[in-house]
């Protein structure tokens, strides 16, 4: 695809080559992936697959997923230098997420958000036109903020079989890529769970997705040098402070949110991360506003 875009940009000319591409592209031109997307039940999972299978089979470029209270940052990030031609695929790949999440929901992308890392082009007009939603230059990363409720929407090519078949391609090729690569399983858990919201799964459906048993996923997740609870509480932990710092939930109510049967236990964890209970992390942060 990069090769592609370097001969469009050197045979055209054209500064908009990478609105023009993400305006044909859709996720049949992704191939299997684009299949297994498309048959996820739901808007958050079909953004999942898309994040495995970029980690997995892609060398150059990332798609990283982070949920938060507003919803979740689809983040795309390159591996590589691929020169002049990053911004043409950035745009190309928000135009493709564009496509999916109207395609699936049969409405416009509205009140989201695009951020680009790069300066705004002259052609700038031009991303109004094509983009549905505001977009914003200069930023630190490129992404696309997506606003809760368009994550629980349901994909009308939702089938079953389907699923089943991808997710079990995508286990076969964790297990394929864990025999020779470091933190496979890691990382995979660690992003899945970075794209939902609490309370989190435990480690039995995880393993069920898997299709392993748990058991498996202990041992290959020890080989790895961590464990499911270290990972958890990670995630866990960013959540926590998410919780502190943009509501003004109490304490019993966040324990909960996170899935503590008692909120002392929470109160526990937290000093373990912070060094301070979270009451005085509260106070921190408002004191120093």
């Amino acid at each position: 695809f990069v090769t592609i875009l370097e001969n469009g940009r050197a045979l055209s000319g054209d500064e908009t080559l990478g609105l023009m591409i993400g305006c044909n592209t859709t996720l049949a031109s992704l191939g299997a992936v684009g299949t297994a997307v498309a048959a996820a039940p739901t808007i958050r999972e079909g953004l999942q697959v898309l994040e495995n299978y970029s980690r997995l089979h892609a060398t150059y470029i990332g798609v990283t997923l982070q949920s938060s209270l507003e919803g979740m940052s689809i983040k795309v990030s390159f591996l590589q230098n691929i020169g002049e031609v990053e911004r043409y695929h950035t745009e190309a790949g928000m135009m493709l997420l564009q496509h999916y999440l109207e395609n699936i929901s049969g409405r416009p992308l509205d009140y989201a958000m695009f951020q680009f890392a790069y300066q705004e082009p002259a052609y700038s007009n031009s991303y109004r036109t094509h983009l549905h939603s505001p977009c914003h230059f200069g930023s630190g990363s490129s992404s696309l903020e997506l606003p809760r409720h368009w994550l629980a929407v349901r994909s009308p090519y939702y089938d079953p079989g389907l699923w089943r078949r991808s997710q079990l391609e995508l286990s076969q090729r964790i297990e394929e890529l864990g025999a020779s690569s470091d933190q496979v399983y890691t990382q995979h858990l660690d992003s899945l769970l970075r794209s939902r919201e609490p309370p989190l799964p435990d480690l039995g459906t995880i393993a069920s997705g898997l299709h392993i048993s748990e058991r498996t996923l202990t041992r290959r997740l020890k080989r790895e040098g961590t464990n499911f609870r270290e990972i958890r509480g990670r995630v866990l932990r960013s959540w926590a402070i998410e919780y502190l710092a943009n509501t003004g939930d109490s304490v019993e109510s966040i324990a909960a949110a996170l899935g503590y049967q008692d909120a002392a236990n929470f109160r526990r964890a937290f000093r373990s991360w912070e060094n301070c209970s979270p009451g005085e992390y509260r106070d921190r942060i408002s004191s120093s506003a």
